[in-house]
């Protein structure tokens, strides 16, 4: 439902009432929180000073109580005149509140010789005790000790500071009034008027001029509002005179886009159509050299099963001698238990000998065949880390055996759920062109694969070699399609491209690369444990 200028200038009003509302009580609860903060303050210093005032003075007269006592009592403990004695403290007691005990004791001290308490019983925190020597000629005989309240100080203290705040509350309201009407005519009232004027350029009210009432901040703030109403209205001619230019523009821009929208269609068919060539061109590229690398890895396996064929090859045809021997002399009855036994013993060496040959051989056949289905399918399903790489391994070592350069692998056992084909052709993609450029020059080197988890979960493989190094400007463009320092010498430039497109797109991970000229270089590949989903064809 859509708002009218109406309800905006009428909701705007109430904003502007509701504000001033709220700063006008926003006013006065700061004027009667610094009002009863200086009065909270006033008590608190009052009543402190008082209860200061009312200890000193019996501090005071305590000491001279005490003193008073020690006089009076020294005739008495000399005559030893225990009546006579309680009688004057008795006396000097009785009808004062402050005292709460006296205590006169002999030269031996042990037992009093006079004790007086008072009636009441006393605050402990709120009394007082002095002790004093009494002398006869140059001897203590005896001492006097006093105890007296503070309360009789504290009650005095007490009325004198409620008669302050009396006057201080009184004051502190009369302020208050003062304050607050001070504040409504020099300062409620003109923001009262400025929220008003806001209100009107708010909801577009442009007509009415807005006039200062003091010459002061507020005065300030009206004027500036002042300028902005005269140039807001500025602005809107300058806008109407603007959108009728607009307006006229318009439609000549219309009929250019409609020319130029023609034009764009026609062009980009074209190139969706040479996209699309280029799309099956680089597609029918990068399966060839799949197909070209797988080629090259089996081509070399093959090599690897001569050797261990050939081993087999021997020892059957070197069984099958001794075995032709052995019926010779089986026939011709000269056969000795010597020699079934150098037989027997020979035949176990043969049998261990082509037990070992044929084993490596459909090992190497096995790993093969596996490869062979990884990397020609997308097939998902859950592996071991540890077995792709044995697998890949099997088929680049044959590579390397002619080489002075060496393998090695530094693996975390991890099982995964992800593509083991195309995950085996990242890495050998990798494993070949560190073989194929790392080592140039070098009668040396080392190729290192490890792997383990992240704290983030995801599986880190890193491979690592200490050849030459990448130039920098052949680094920034390493992953790009074509881009090879042996084009024309058995490099195609596609395979850290075709790296990059597995890991980034169906493993769904990253990698990227680390290297300076002369220190090796280092590709990280970071994926996760289980692969994301391929969306549907």
């Amino acid at each position: 439902m859509s708002q009218t200028p109406l309800d905006n200038r009428t909701r705007l009003h109430q904003g502007g009432r509701l504000l001033l509302a709220r700063v006008r009580w926003i006013t006065l609860l700061a004027v009667l929180l610094g009002l009863v903060a200086a009065g909270a303050t006033t008590f608190a210093i009052e009543r402190f000073l008082g209860e200061e005032r009312a200890r000193a003075d019996l501090a005071r007269d305590l000491a001279r109580t005490t003193r008073v006592l020690a006089l009076t009592m020294q005739g008495q403990l000399w005559d030893y005149a225990r009546e006579s004695a309680e009688g004057i403290v008795r006396s000097l007691a009785a009808d004062d509140r402050r005292i709460v005990s006296v205590v006169v004791f002999d030269r031996a001290g042990s037992q009093p010789f006079v004790e007086y308490v008072g009636a009441g019983a006393a605050d402990a925190a709120a009394v007082m005790r002095s002790e004093v020597d009494i002398d006869a000629n140059g001897e203590v005989i005896g001492k006097v000790v006093v105890t007296m309240s503070a309360a009789p100080y504290l009650e005095v203290a007490a009325d004198a500071v409620r008669r302050t705040m009396l006057i201080t509350i009184s004051m502190l309201v009369l302020g208050g009034m003062l304050i607050m009407a001070f504040l409504q005519r020099r300062l409620l009232l003109p923001m009262e008027a400025l929220a008003a004027a806001a209100g009107r350029l708010s909801t577009g009210d442009l007509g009415g001029e807005i006039r200062p009432l003091r010459d002061d901040e507020l005065g300030g703030v009206a004027r500036a509002l002042e300028n902005m109403r005269v140039a807001l209205l500025g602005a809107f001619e300058d806008l109407h005179a603007k959108n009728r230019e607009l307006t006229a523009q318009s439609a000549l821009l219309e009929q250019r886009v409609a020319e130029r929208t023609e034009a764009l269609s026609k062009a980009n068919d074209d190139l969706r159509g040479a996209m699309e060539a280029l799309k099956s061109t680089q597609s029918g590229l990068i399966e060839a050299e799949k197909l070209a690398s797988l080629g090259s890895l089996v081509a070399g396996v093959a090599h690897e099963l001569n050797t261990p064929l050939g081993n087999a090859i021997t020892v059957v045809t070197t069984l099958e001698d001794q075995l032709a021997e052995m019926e010779r002399r089986v026939a011709s009855n000269t056969l000795r238990r010597s020699d079934l036994d150098q037989h027997l013993v020979e035949a176990r060496q043969g049998q261990d000998i082509l037990q070992r040959n044929v084993t490596k051989a459909a090992d190497l056949v096995r790993g093969l065949k596996q490869l062979a289905v990884d990397q020609t399918t997308d097939m998902r399903r859950q592996f071991s880390l540890v077995e792709v790489v044995d697998e890949v391994l099997i088929m680049v070592r044959p590579r390397f055996n002619h080489t002075p350069y060496r393998i090695e692998t530094d693996l975390a056992e991890v099982s995964m759920d992800s593509y083991p084909g195309p995950l085996g052709q990242v890495l050998t993609n990798l494993v070949l062109n560190a073989l194929t450029h790392a080592f140039v020059g070098r009668t040396s080197g080392c190729v290192t694969i490890s792997a383990h988890l992240r704290d983030d979960g995801q599986l880190l493989l890193v491979l690592r070699d200490d050849g030459v190094g990448i130039a920098p400007e052949v680094r920034r463009r390493l992953f790009e399609p074509f881009v090879t320092t042996k084009m024309g010498q058995g490099g195609s430039g596609l395979g850290l491209h075709i790296a990059r497109n597995i890991v980034m797109g169906l493993l769904g991970g990253t990698i990227d690369v680390v290297s300076e000229p002369g220190r090796g270089a280092e590709f990280r590949v970071a994926i996760p444990l289980t692969a994301p989903e391929r969306p549907a064809a």
